[in-house]
């Protein structure tokens, strides 16, 4: 009994840690591979940073560059509807007649379903008519892109990056759908197929 006591005490002993009356041991210098670690850490978070604040610069600089080309075309435009109002309808021309518009084209309006999903009324509008009549003087190479332009709208995908429909896109068909089978279109329009056969 008196060596298991000896040897549990000794055994004791060993897995005591350093009194502080004893020397610590001074500490060590830390792994090569964990200053690399911590360096390449380092170096990736600085070159995100100033990834982030390249890409803040390069669109404030694009969005810059896209007003001065808004700006532009609307000068452009102004000037083109102030020919118009001159040249419009209710001027008078050489002659001295008044050029009329017809009666129904100020009385008639369209009217139809409001279709409210994706429009937003606070922006600018672009006039179709206006920007047909730049186009003919040569003002505007592509009437879209003017409209795109003045609205400030951006292009939308057509499909996702792995090729699936919009989700989006996908309910409106399947509404649309919905709405035909439920309307009977379908049946309309094969009912005409077979007749012609």
């Amino acid at each position: 009994e008196k060596k298991k006591r000896r040897w549990l005490k000794n055994w004791l002993d060993r897995l005591v840690p350093l009194s502080a009356s004893q020397p610590q041991c001074l500490p060590t210098m830390p792994k090569k591979r964990t200053v690399r670690k911590e360096n390449r850490l380092k170096k990736l978070i600085e070159e995100e940073k100033a990834g982030e604040i390249k890409a803040v610069e390069k669109k404030k600089r694009r969005e810059d560059l896209r007003q001065e080309r808004r700006d532009e075309l609307i000068e452009k435009l102004e000037k083109v509807a102030e020919t118009l109002e001159d040249g419009g309808a209710g001027a008078k021309d050489k002659s001295g007649d008044v050029d009329m518009r017809p009666a129904g084209s100020v009385i008639t309006k369209k009217t139809g379903v409001i279709r409210k999903i994706g429009k937003d009324k606070t922006r600018a509008r672009a006039s179709k008519s206006l920007l047909k009549v730049a186009k003919q003087r040569g003002i505007i190479h592509d009437v879209a892109l003017a409209k795109r332009l003045l609205e400030d709208k951006r292009v939308r995908n057509k499909t996702t990056p792995y090729g699936k429909e919009l989700k989006r896109d996908k309910r409106l068909r399947t509404a649309r759908e919905k709405r035909m089978r439920k309307c009977g279109i379908r049946q309309e329009e094969d009912g005409e197929d077979e007749d012609e056969e």
